[in-house]
């Protein structure tokens, strides 16, 4: 009987920290926490995680160089890195330590040699300009206080011609409609591609044009607006 009321004591302290966890991250936008990580790895979150269909939505290839925003312990990053042998490249950048720790620990099991992991915040420059086939995130964004700015570091870090990828899930507290996702990217400089699932669950890929960046282009027409021609 002890052992069952400990069980029971457990499983509402889990589901009241989790419930507590999605109002929070509602008011301030707080990212899932690496506490709960064991959640995403379980048997029945990986059944109904649509993993296998995020990945080939992304498309991703052989030889490509990949990188991910928010790839808590792995659960996309750790099989697209896989997709992307041989020749290919995987880097994750996450603001907590210990989802870092969670996923190095679980690419080194998985014998995964090609993936990075870096501790950092997404709207700040870790990676060098030009050098990512693909960047996606995945029920991510929106846990971002900053979407501007993180997409602009997206932006940076892409090739030209490279693509964003961001996939959004409505049971997520942090949900983008499509229309919110469309009119971020477009300001960040992104043309549309495509919009693969319905709104329930969808994924959005854009291309990094030729031009300047909405943030760019943004500061340029305010330099413009400053300068004044006699």
């Amino acid at each position: 009987m002890n052992t069952l009321w400990v069980l029971l004591l457990v499983i509402a302290v889990l589901v009241v920290s989790h419930f507590i966890w999605r109002w929070a991250s509602r008011k301030w936008s707080l990212p899932f926490p690496s506490f709960l990580a064991w959640t995403l790895d379980s048997q029945v979150f990986q059944r109904f995680s649509g993993t296998e269909t995020t990945l080939n939505r992304i498309g991703l290839r052989p030889g490509a160089k990949i990188l991910e925003i928010g790839p808590g312990p792995g659960r996309l990053l750790i099989p697209a890195a896989q997709r992307i042998l041989p020749g290919g490249e995987a880097v994750g950048i996450d603001i907590q330590p210990g989802m870092i720790e969670r996923l190095r620990v679980r690419a080194a099991a998985a014998g995964i040699k090609n993936l990075t992991a870096i501790l950092g915040d997404a709207t700040k420059p870790h990676v060098p300009e030009g050098s990512f086939d693909v960047v996606f995130l995945c029920t991510a964004l929106g846990e971002i206080p900053d979407r501007a700015a993180a997409l602009s570091q997206c932006y940076r870090a892409l090739k030209p011609g490279g693509m964003l990828s961001i996939t959004e899930k409505i049971g997520d507290p942090h949900y983008q409609s499509r229309s919110t996702l469309k009119r971020l990217a477009q300001e960040a400089g992104f043309r549309l591609q495509s919009i693969q699932g319905g709104w329930w669950f969808f994924t959005a890929n854009f291309v990094k044009t030729e031009s300047d960046s909405g943030v760019l282009r943004q500061a340029k027409s305010e330099q413009d607006e400053d300068t004044v021609v006699e």
